[in-house]
C-alpha cells in the first residue's frame, strides 16, 4: 500500500513538473492597462473624455438636502426650490479625468490552462464636473477614488478587492441659484450635506468567456467603521448621526452587474463595443419627500432603486472612440441623486494603453 502511494506520488510530481517545467515571469513597474479594466456602460467610469448630455426629463430645478432642526433634534429633508428665479439649461457638458494604473505587477506565464496568473496593486481616480450654458457655470463636481489589490487568471477572470470614495460638490450655478432664494436659504443651506460615501469597501468579480463578451459584478458596501455617509437620511441605524429606525442589517449597499460586447463590424476601423449596465441602491428603501420636505423614514419593503445605462462606442483607432449612451435613473451629477433622470448622451473618449515594463525572464 505504501509503495502504491509512493509511486501515486511521484508520479504526481512528475506530472506537475512536466506542466511548469518553464514558468516565465514578467515585472511591469506601471501599465494604463489594468487587469481588471473598467467597465465600459459604469457612468462613473474612469477615462478621459468629453460628453455632452440632453436631459429628457428637464434640468434640475431644486436642490434636496438633510438639515438638522436643533429644536426639535431631528434630521428632517429640505428642499431648496429655485425654479421661480433661475433655470438651467436642458443640455449640460461633462468633462472627465480618470485613469486606472497598475502598479508593480506580477505575471507568471506557465504550461497550463491557468496560465497567465497576474497580480498587482491598483490605483483608480476620476474627477468629473458638470456645466451648463458655457464653461463657467458650474453645476456639480464628483471626485471618486479607489485602491487595492486585483488578480487575473488565464485571462478570462479577474477580481479586484479594496477601499473606495465617493465625494460630490455643488457648482457655483447652484450657489447663484441659491442666492435667488435670499440670504436665509444660503444660510439654511450651509446645515447641508454633499453626498458623500467615504471608507466603502469594494469587491468585485469579472468574467471573460471569450476575447470579446465580458460579464462582471460588483459589490460596494461600508464597513462598521464608517467615517461617515451622506447625506444623513442614507446613513445605516448603527451611524451615530443617522435616524433611529433603520435595521441593524441596513448597510446602503450598492451592487452593480453588467455585460460588454466587441466585434469588428467595420474593417478599416477598431472595434464597435456594446454595453449595459445596472446599479442597484439600497438605499431605495429610504423614503423622502422631493416636495415638501419632512423626516425621512425607512420601507423595509421598499424595492432597491435601479439604474440603467446603455453604450455604444466606436473606435477610430487604439485609443480614440466616439460614444453614444443612454442613460436612466439618478442625475449623473450625484449631488442631485433625488432627481431621476432619462438622458442621451454623445461624447469622445481618449484611452491611453502604454505600460512601463521591468524585467522579464525565465525561471
Amino acid at each position: 500500500m505504501k509503495k502504491r502511494l509512493l509511486v501515486c506520488f511521484l508520479l504526481s510530481f512528475v506530472g506537475l513538473s512536466s506542466t511548469f517545467a518553464t514558468v516565465n515571469y514578467k515585472f511591469d513597474w506601471l501599465s494604463l492597462d489594468p487587469l481588471h479594466k473598467e467597465y465600459f456602460a459604469d457612468r462613473a467610469r474612469p477615462d478621459l473624455s468629453v460628453n455632452l448630455l440632453f436631459n429628457l426629463d428637464g434640468a434640475p430645478d431644486r436642490v434636496l438636502q438633510d438639515y438638522y432642526n436643533s429644536s426639535t433634534q431631528e434630521h428632517n429633508v429640505r428642499v431648496f426650490d429655485f425654479s421661480e428665479n433661475h433655470s438651467f439649461s436642458d443640455l449640460m457638458m461633462e468633462y472627465k479625468l480618470g485613469e486606472t494604473v497598475s502598479i508593480a505587477r506580477n505575471t507568471f506565464t506557465f504550461d497550463s490552462w491557468l496560465s497567465p496568473i497576474s497580480f498587482d496593486l491598483s490605483a483608480q481616480a476620476l474627477l468629473q464636473a458638470f456645466y451648463t450654458e458655457g464653461f463657467d457655470n458650474g453645476i456639480g463636481y464628483d471626485g471618486i477614488y479607489f485602491y487595492g489589490a486585483t488578480l487575473r487568471i488565464a485571462d478570462k477572470v479577474s477580481m479586484r478587492i479594496g477601499h473606495h470614495h465617493y465625494c460630490s460638490h455643488y457648482g457655483d450655478q447652484i450657489y447663484k441659484a441659491l442666492k435667488g432664494l435670499g440670504n436665509s436659504a444660503l444660510t439654511d443651506f450651509q446645515f447641508g450635506y454633499k453626498y458623500i460615501r467615504m471608507n466603502g469597501f469594494v469587491i468585485g468579480l469579472s468574467i471573460e468567456p471569450t476575447p470579446s463578451f465580458r460579464l462582471y459584478g460588483e459589490l460596494n458596501f461600508i464597513p462598521k467603521d464608517v467615517s461617515t455617509i451622506r447625506p444623513t437620511m442614507f446613513s445605516p441605524g448603527w451611524f451615530g448621526n443617522s435616524t433611529t429606525d433603520y435595521p441593524e442589517w441596513y448597510n446602503a449597499r450598492i451592487v452593480n452587474v453588467g455585460f460588454e460586447y466587441s466585434y469588428p463590424i467595420f474593417k478599416n476601423l477598431g472595434k464597435t463595443t456594446i454595453g449595459y449596465d445596472l446599479h442597484l441602491y439600497e438605499e431605495g428603501k429610504i423614503i423622502y419627500n422631493h416636495v415638501t420636505g419632512g423626516v425621512a423614514t425607512f420601507d423595509e419593503d421598499a424595492p432597491w432603486e435601479l439604474e440603467h445605462d446603455i453604450k455604444i462606442a466606436q473606435q477610430f483607432n487604439d485609443t480614440t472612440s466616439l460614444e453614444v449612451g443612454y442613460h436612466n435613473g439618478r442625475s449623473p451629477v450625484n449631488s442631485l441623486f433625488f432627481q431621476h433622470t432619462s438622458i442621451i448622451s454623445v461624447g469622445l473618449r481618449y484611452n491611453p494603453n502604454t505600460t512601463l515594463k521591468a524585467f522579464d525572464f525565465s525561471l
